[in-house]
């Protein structure tokens, strides 16, 4: 009995150790599930948190370099008129593929704006108009583009521009597209699975990013949210966030829960709110919770084994996923170095720091890519590269920021050492460029030295100018930023300043060079050519004010004067009972762009009484370029009787496309044909285009005829006309009309 009662006491003795250890495993099971989970839960907020936050200032920094941008153009801006705004934001278009931008516009108070892509539009009813006027900056939402035909998804960035008494006197702004922005900020995280949006204070999605993402054109609350009653108290949580611009996180449904956290972004110096949104569905969790919660019901005396890998996983997870955030926001994906986002927080950190800052570029790379194709162009951007870091010191950083184009900080002593530097750099490009048998390949360097107190964007901005005057030059291959021709500059502005006084007293002049038959010798014709007086009685040499003017388009009032001024001193030769000839006026690339130029000149041609036979116009064929209606304003011309003159044929820009057109009556030959008469391979040249203008019907021009060998050539192929120094020089009108008196 008593062994039995020992063995009953002894079995419980067991039974309580076993369900106590069974106790304890389920205890600690559960405790450790709930740690564990726990755990795992305040870790994937804090990483949902920091994900939202990186995102946040991924996006920022990319709307950062856009409005700094528009910061730094818009002093250009002020005073534009709808006669040199094209021209001023011509001057922009550079910028536009080194941001990946879709346009610059501006908007006169009137709302009539003008792009860089040619062309007026009425964009009064714009939001970002309206509010432009109202002296703020702004971020449309996702707009239908009124600029584009196919109406594709964009935003629109606007700045007011002010005048010196503080009234807006236009809306200046950038356009980009919706989905290339969008393109350019995906990142993913938590493996794919979470997702982030960009809301406006309306809730309209400007950005999305990650998988299962909404629609750009919907709204988070009406199109997202608004569809499960269980989101109704977190549409009144995420509203009380962004009403009081505080970061938080909490639960909403899409068919199923997720975990979401909501931090705002400043951008545009705080006048624009946005609000970054990042979501992961709430079963991340689970699945993260469920091998180590199994592993606790297998064994307990592994838990703290599993928890401890479990949480260090999760640790090793988050950093991966940080060094890939950081490897999306700072790599360049092509060369594996670092980006310009890197380059700037790099340059932070240099902020006190002198030295020079290096833009480069690779002039004719887009030959390497026409010869060998997309591959070898990669690979020569990956090795310039790794010319770049092997030739920079410890404390020196490089970017490569897109295409061709990079951008270094050098701390060199002095101009002859960064040069000296520069030139072997310089060097191994060339021999890179040698090896893979591509010509006309080499670096061009903008550089600007900085004290330590300017800032990156101010600092680029100067450094890019330098390199486009770089990329200028024919022999030099650096520019910098400080030595570049102010002086010239300035007198510029002395010439456009004068302009429009010396146009109203006729500092103007009129001169003609006339044109002879190649047989007879005899006056068939003449040319009028500009030349502007000074009130000391000399002249302003044409080729310092045409190129002024063509650039800033007052070429187009000018265009109109002459052809005034002749058809003027024609009508005056006429009532004097003198003979007249046609006399030819060059037309300029920015007179044809004026959409009203034929009304505007056959009205002056009407109201003279001159038949249209003695008016003839010039134009360029590279005046043609980018005009898709030329040939039918020609025609307009042609149509009442002006005939219409190939100006420069044979510097460059010829091609038969063009003679095809049908809408020229004389192709006028350059002088760098005629100066090759006597060559072999000029004559036969000469001789078939020649030939080839007559089976055309054109007549045919020759200009820039200095001696009578030249001419015999001419006579003896049939060309019509002579004009050149043989004969006569241009002369002012006075001598001009006694030449025809005699």
């Amino acid at each position: 009995m008593k062994l039995n009662t020992g063995a009953k006491n002894l079995s419980i003795k067991k039974t309580l150790i076993v369900v106590t250890a069974l106790l304890f495993i389920i205890v600690t099971v559960l405790v450790g599930s709930y740690v564990v989970v726990g755990e795992l839960k305040e870790q994937l907020h804090q990483n949902l948190e920091d994900v939202a936050n990186q995102n946040a200032v991924a996006l920022g920094n990319k709307i950062q370099s856009n409005y700094l941008l528009l910061e730094g153009l818009s002093d250009k801006m002020h005073g534009v008129t709808p006669e040199t705004i094209e021209e001023t934001l011509q001057s922009f278009t550079p910028f536009i593929d080194d941001y990946e931008l879709k346009r610059f516009a501006f908007c006169f108070p009137d709302g009539t704006s003008y792009s860089t892509d040619g062309g007026a539009a009425d964009l009064s009813y714009r939001d970002f108009f309206k509010r432009g006027m109202e002296g703020k900056a702004t971020i449309s939402g996702v707009l239908s583009d009124a600029l584009e035909e196919s109406h594709g998804l964009v935003n629109v960035m606007t700045i007011p521009i002010f005048d010196d008494n503080g009234n807006v006197e236009g809306v200046f702004g950038l356009t980009y597209n919706t989905q290339t922005f969008n393109n350019s900020l995906q990142i993913d995280c938590f493996e794919g699975r979470g997702y982030s949006c960009a809301i406006n204070e309306e809730g309209q999605i400007m950005v999305a990013m990650g998988s299962d993402i909404p629609q750009l054109s919907e709204n988070i609350f009406t199109d997202i949210l608004g569809r499960d009653s269980r989101n109704d108290e977190t549409i009144e949580q995420l509203q009380e966030y962004m009403s009081s611009m505080t970061s938080g996180g909490g639960q909403l449904y899409r068919s199923d829960c997720n975990y979401y956290y909501c931090t705002p972004v400043e951008l545009m110096q705080g006048d624009v709110i946005w609000y970054m949104l990042t979501i992961i569905p709430a079963n991340v969790l689970e699945n993260r919770a469920e091998p180590i919660q199994h592993s606790l019901y297998a064994m307990v005396t592994i838990v703290a084994v599993f928890i401890f890998i479990g949480m260090a996983l999760l640790i090793m997870l988050s950093r991966d996923q940080r060094k890939q955030m950081l490897k999306f926001a700072y790599e360049d994906p092509l060369t594996k170095g670092d980006n310009y986002a890197r380059f700037i927080i790099n340059m932070e950190r240099r902020r006190k720091n002198q030295g020079y800052l290096v833009a480069m570029d690779i002039t004719n790379f887009s030959n390497i890519i026409i010869a060998a194709g997309k591959a070898a162009g990669d690979t020569m951007i990956c090795d310039v590269w790794k010319i770049l870091v092997s030739e920079l010191a410890d404390d020196e950083i490089a970017a490569h920021v897109r295409d061709d184009i990079y951008i270094m900080f050098i701390t060199a002593s002095d101009n002859d050492s960064l040069l000296d530097r520069l030139r072997q750099i310089s060097a191994k490009i060339d021999k890179r460029a040698k090896e893979i048998q591509v010509k006309g390949i080499h670096a061009r360097y903008g550089i600007y030295y900085m004290n330590g107190s300017e800032e990156l964007q101010d600092a680029y901005v100067k450094v890019r100018m330098a390199r486009e005057h770089a990329r200028m030059q024919k022999e030099q291959r650096y520019e910098f930023y400080n030595e570049i021709d102010y002086e010239k500059k300035l007198q510029d502005e002395q010439l456009e300043e004068r302009f429009e006084e010396s146009l109203a007293e006729s500092d103007f002049e009129v001169w003609y060079q006339p044109k002879y038959g190649a047989i007879s010798g005899e006056i068939v014709g003449s040319e009028a050519l500009v030349r502007w007086r000074e009130k000391d009685g000399s002249l302003i040499s044409p080729g310092r004010f045409i190129p002024l003017f063509e650039k800033n388009g007052m070429i187009a009032k000018l265009d109109e004067y002459m052809f005034r001024t002749v058809v003027g001193q024609q009508a005056k030769w006429q009532a004097e009972g003198r003979k007249i000839y046609p006399v030819s006026i060059n037309l300029s690339r920015a007179s044809l762009y004026y959409a009203d130029v034929f009304e505007r000149y056959s009205s002056i041609l009407q109201e003279s009484g001159i038949k249209p036979e003695y008016i003839q116009l010039e134009v360029t064929e590279s005046t043609m370029e980018g005009k898709k209606d030329i040939r039918r304003l020609l025609e307009q011309f042609r149509s009442i009787g002006i005939q219409i003159l190939m100006d420069d044929f044979g510097t460059g820009y010829s091609s038969l496309s063009t003679l095809n057109m049908r809408c020229f009556d004389t192709l006028k030959l350059d002088k760098s044909l005629i100066d090759h008469i006597g060559d072999k391979n000029g004559d036969i040249l000469l001789c078939y285009v020649i030939d080839m203008g007559h089976k055309l019907e054109l007549h045919i021009t020759a200009e820039g005829v200095e001696n009578n060998e030249q001419l015999e050539f001419l006579q003896k192929n049939k060309c019509d006309d002579i004009q050149g120094y043989l004969f006569a020089k241009p002369m002012p009108s006075g001598e001009f009309e006694q030449l025809l008196t005699a």
